[in-house]
């Protein structure tokens, strides 16, 4: 695997998380279940990350080895990375931007 195409997953990876946070928040509202959006971001982030990677194996005919689970794992878990800091810092960045205090 090379770094370009790590890359491009990731970004591909980053744009569908958001998605599938609200589709699980939105689940949850509707069965009435409490949840933190950090650790509900970092769970849904590796969920697609992993997703993500073993779709673009099957579609590529790649097999599953043990480096390629590796590939799965950091790709997963960079997304993480991603979807905490666009959860966590970014909201405290704006709130405090604007005076919030929350």
């Amino acid at each position: 695997m090379t770094v370009e195409l790590f890359i491009l997953l990731l970004m591909i990876a980053s744009i569908a998380t958001p998605v599938g946070i609200e589709c699980v928040k939105k689940f949850l509202d509707a069965i009435g279940a409490t949840y933190k959006s950090v650790p509900l971001a970092i769970v849904v982030a590796i969920a697609v990350g992993f997703a993500e990677m073993f779709i673009y194996y099957s579609t590529n005919g790649i097999a599953i080895t043990v480096y390629t689970i590796i590939y799965a794992a950091c790709l997963g878990f960079a997304n993480a990375v991603g979807a905490t800091t666009s959860y966590d810092l970014v909201k405290k960045f704006i709130n405090a931007l604007f005076g919030k205090d929350k």
